[in-house]
């Protein structure tokens, strides 16, 4: 029927979740429709729309967005009205404080009742912002995401560090179960090394691994002492944007939401190690080649044109992490974080240091490593190494028994007579004899 009249038929469909446009759109074709003879319940069933929205939009003159009705102020309300819209800027529109308030001038109404009143008079928020493009070199972004991830046949919850380069829009992520300052610092050196260099500022949120005080009335920011040691070893600034404006480092925000919608969904992974393994791949064959919705360009072709400060010199930072000190227990194991790790047997007993590193746990003794395990995910699970067991099972027969050679009851060389043969025939003679005598 639309063909027949002239309209197209494919142009309502894609109206369908535009909001404010769908409803002038159906306006004009209700009145365009109506205008060449269509019945009311025809147009309601083939714009598929209630036939009460045909009959509203007919009587109007033209198209009105829809407002909902406000309610009158309540009565309990109405000697408190002046009060409350003076009040009301003065405490930020808050509804709970207006209503203790209130409350103390002897209001019996409800909360409710506040909090209706005090809706339509709040400010609308403005959510626009400015985009701020960096020239080569000059800035990149950090950030934290995490994700539920299958790591095995278990979900875990894994912190992803993402590093985006500014001008290029580069992006470098790996994964790490918690987002200590350890990890922190190994991020950004992977993140240095997988691109050869740094920019000369890095932007963050107000993560406390990094700042102590941050006031943005004020101005006042107070760097974590060891982040600001960290910075300086590597001779870069560090800026924060204000709290509560992620708005401000938008380019990680996009690279964080970029690899949960792209690179996660669907996979699976052996441990955590796989797991960076196979986020590099992604990196070098989807995230550097895709064409950025933003500068129309191929990352790793924008790239060139970074220009990074090299760090060649410059020796890595060094993270002191004091090592936990375990007992070996009798079936050769050590506890930690509430899992169970294997330690070669020959160490029962023996009191050893445990130290993380790169999501890996370190044993050692002496300053010898002894055992290296991954990081186990979740609670009451053991981790256990078969060739810390190796020749435990045959110690027992390990050492060959020698011979006794002081037993007092054993003859070491017994002497055996030797006798004539005629002496046995001599006594069988004298036997025969002995016989007939009697």
């Amino acid at each position: 029927m639309l063909k027949q009249l002239g309209i197209k038929e494919d142009t309502l469909q894609p109206q369908v979740l535009e909001g404010q446009m769908l409803k002038e759109y159906h306006h004009k074709i209700i009145k365009e429709l109506y205008a060449k003879g269509v019945a009311k319940r025809e147009i309601a069933r083939t714009l598929g729309v209630d036939i009460k929205t045909v009959r509203r939009h007919l009587k109007q003159s033209g198209w009105q967005a829809y407002r909902r009705k406000q309610k009158e102020a309540p009565n309990l309300l109405q000697e408190e009205q002046l009060w409350l819209i003076k009040r009301m800027p003065e405490v930020n529109y808050n509804a709970t404080i207006l209503f203790r308030e209130l409350k103390a001038k002897g209001y019996k109404g409800s909360y409710e009742t506040v909090k209706v009143f005090t809706r339509p008079h709040r400010p609308s928020s403005l959510k626009g912002c400015v985009r701020y493009e960096t020239a080569p070199a000059q800035q990149s972004q950090v950030d934290w995401g995490s994700a539920w991830v299958w790591l095995d046949d278990k979900q875990v919850k894994v912190h992803f560090f993402a590093l985006v380069l500014g001008y290029s829009r580069r992006l470098y992520v790996k994964a790490f179960l918690d987002e200590k300052f350890a990890n922190l610092v190994s991020g950004h050196e992977a993140a240095f090394q997988w691109f050869g260099g740094l920019t000369r500022e890095i932007l963050y949120d107000n993560a406390k691994t990094m700042i102590t005080i941050h006031n943005p009335q004020t101005g006042e920011l107070l760097l974590n002492s060891a982040f600001k040691d960290f910075t300086e070893h590597y001779g870069f600034e560090a800026r924060f944007c204000r709290p509560y404006r992620p708005q401000t480092k938008g380019k990680i925000e996009s690279g964080v939401k970029y690899v949960k919608r792209n690179f996660l969904p669907g996979r699976r992974f052996k441990n955590l190690t796989h797991l960076n393994c196979e986020i590099e791949k992604w990196i070098v064959e989807v995230a550097d080649e895709r064409l950025h919705g933003t500068t129309h360009q191929r990352p790793s072709q924008r790239f060139c044109e970074e220009k990074l400060l090299l760090i060649n010199r410059i020796q890595p930072y060094y993270v002191y992490i004091p090592a936990i000190q375990r007992k070996v227990s009798q079936d050769s194991m050590v506890s930690f974080a509430g899992n169970r790790y294997s330690v070669p047997w020959l160490y029962v007993g023996h009191c050893v240091d445990l130290r993380i590193s790169q999501n890996q746990l370190l044993i050692s003794t002496q300053g010898k490593i002894i055992a290296m395990h991954e990081m186990v995910q979740g609670k009451h699970q053991v981790s256990i190494c078969q060739q810390h067991y190796a020749g435990l099972l045959h110690r027992g027969h390990s050492k060959q028994q020698k011979l006794p050679q002081h037993d007092s009851y054993w003859q070491t060389e017994v002497e055996v007579e030797t006798r004539d043969l005629a002496i046995y025939d001599s006594i069988c003679l004298m036997s025969s004899h002995s016989l007939l005598k009697h």
